[in-house]
């Protein structure tokens, strides 16, 4: 072999000689062949229907893994043996055709290399080992053979009697024991815990009665349903609902809107700076006993009223027997003066009405409300004409002549009739002279 060092035949390391044959049946007319354990340029043997080839005549191999046939190849029918030797040698192991096996231990000082994954007795995949124990860059399976998936449900448990470290833990957890000291847990899914927890010694939620208890209370926005009592001082409140019962001292609002019954106990004054309005009326006492105000505006006080001031009304209706500071004939009297115009007798402000006239005058009248009774009393300051609006309507249709000398004094009483848009109707007496 002209290949081995310098030797011709074995080398010294070489410890035997190994054959390796392979036999073809081709079908059709083929020229190549592959020999599937390789071969040793120059130490392959073909042969062709038992004939021994001459390499380079009959056949050429020079490449180690494949071999042609010269003279148009092989037919259908022929058999072609090629017949390789190959030198067993302890450094190059990989000549061998075949299995290596090793009857005792095999100590390797070295490295062993290459993919171990049909290695048998030992984890699969690329891994190494150190006094420190066993590192891999890939994963490693436990009762899989496959290190990403999922393990045989006959292994039950893994053992290990120091610490597990990893980046990351998926999986269930529910029978993991003692991680009560883990910093953190985040967990993608709902989080049960069956009894109390505690958050340092401000914080305990308790599993069984739902409640959290917080040391120095909330801070911040709270959102959703809030039942029971609360106590303490909450500085900001809003969005309230439900029917809980609130306890508090002072109540500010700012455009406050209260739509359901609005009920004080025990509330001494209630203080406005603007306008309180009650739109269904106001009770005064228990049920009212005291006095009501209706929604629209009549008013019963059961106690009287005192007024230390002036109390103007449209109308006054009822007994009039206990007023007092009256008029001497219980009527208002309005009095004026009249020279050469025309004057008005405003009916709402009072019954009797006296006038000094002079010159030709003219009397009319405004307001007054229907069934009043009023008396006109006219004196004359001079030579004085009187003469009355078309308001006046007097007995026959006639309207009385006045006395016109200077001193003359007449009186005529007239009742309302009518007052709108059909225009002021005063049924008059006739006048009586005086003079």
């Amino acid at each position: 072999m002209a290949d081995r060092n310098g030797y011709i035949g074995r080398a010294p390391s070489d410890s035997s000689v190994v054959v390796a044959r392979q036999t073809f049946s081709p079908t059709g007319i083929t020229t190549t062949f592959s020999f599937a354990s390789g071969y040793v340029v120059g130490y392959l043997d073909v042969f062709l229907n038992g004939a021994k080839q001459i390499e380079g005549q009959d056949y050429d191999a020079n490449n180690g893994s494949t071999f042609d046939v010269s003279g148009g190849g092989a037919l259908s029918g022929d058999v072609i043996e090629a017949v390789a030797y190959k030198a067993f040698n302890v450094s190059a192991l990989k000549d061998a055709p075949g299995d290596f096996t090793v009857g005792n231990n095999l100590t390797v000082v070295g490295t062993i290399t290459g993919d171990g994954s049909a290695l048998t007795g030992v984890a699969g995949g690329k891994f190494s080992a150190n006094d420190t124990g066993i590192s891999t860059t890939t994963s490693v399976g436990i009762g899989t053979t496959n290190a990403t998936g999922a393990a045989d449900s006959n292994n039950t448990a893994v053992l290990n009697v120091g610490v597990v470290t990893a980046n990351f833990f998926h999986g269930n957890g529910s029978g993991l024991t003692g991680i009560a000291g883990t910093e953190n847990i985040i967990t993608g899914t709902a989080a049960t815990f069956t009894n109390v927890v505690k958050v340092g010694t401000a914080i305990t939620i308790d599993a069984t009665s739902g409640i959290i208890t917080a040391v120095n209370g909330f801070v911040g926005p709270l959102t959703g349903a809030v039942t029971g009592n609360v106590t303490g001082t909450a500085s900001l409140a809003s969005n309230l609902t439900g029917t809980p019962d609130i306890t508090v001292r002072n109540i500010t609002g700012v455009a406050a809107t209260f739509t359901g019954v609005l009920t004080y106990e025990d509330v001494t004054s209630v203080d406005s700076v603007g306008i309180v309005t009650a739109r269904g009326g106001v009770e005064l006492g228990a049920a009212g006993v005291g006095g009501t105000f209706s929604a629209t505006g009549f008013g019963s006080l059961e106690g009287g009223l005192n007024v230390a001031g002036i109390v103007t009304a449209t109308s006054f209706s009822g007994s009039g027997a206990n007023l007092t500071n009256l008029p001497a004939a219980g009527l208002a009297t309005a009095a004026g003066t009249a020279a050469g115009i025309v004057t008005t007798l405003f009916l709402s402000s009072a019954q009797d009405h006296k006038i000094t006239a002079s010159g030709i005058t003219t009397i009319t009248v405004s307001g007054g409300t229907e069934s009043e009774s009023h008396t006109v009393r006219i004196i004359n300051s001079g030579i004085t004409t009187v003469g009355f609006s078309t308001f006046f309507l007097f007995p026959s249709g006639s309207t009385p002549s006045l006395p016109t000398a200077s001193g003359a004094i007449s009186l005529i009483s007239f009742t309302v009739n009518r007052v709108g848009a059909g225009g002021t109707q005063l049924l008059a007496g006739a006048s009586v002279n005086y003079s």
